[in-house]
């Protein structure tokens, strides 16, 4: 998906975006009154936020990385549809069982034994 930006200029070329849009990739227009997906998202205008298959943030390449002339965007493209990074997907069948029979809890760090008694100095995201 293409998400245009919300300026007045972006606005006007909205045509012309979705004329050089891929075929089958949607062009989204947000409304002036929506939020700014690029703040909710945490990236910034011709950053390229891939997902993989399970919704998550696989990569998120910013400029001058992001410039199409540069191999990363479609790398990351192909590496996210591709791969499995996270091996717990249920769209791999021979991971499911795997994932189900090993998966019983989150582990947080205070939950690891080398992680007793010290505090976590970076986030943990699940």
């Amino acid at each position: 998906m293409i998400v245009n930006e919300k300026a007045p200029l972006s606005r006007a070329m909205l045509p012309e975006l979705q004329r050089h849009a891929p075929p089958g990739v949607p062009v989204f227009q947000p409304e002036r009154e929506d939020p700014d997906v690029w703040q909710v998202l945490g990236g910034d205008k011709d950053d390229f936020l891939v997902y993989d298959r399970c919704g998550r943030l696989a990569f998120h390449i910013q400029l001058p990385f992001s410039f199409l002339h540069f191999p990363y965007v479609e790398a990351a493209i192909r590496s996210s549809h591709i791969k499995d990074f996270c091996g717990n997907c249920s769209l791999y069948p021979n991971t499911t069982q795997e994932a189900n029979s090993t998966m019983e809890g989150f582990a947080t760090p205070s939950s690891l034994p080398e992680h007793e008694g010290m505090e976590s100095e970076t986030p943990v995201h699940q």
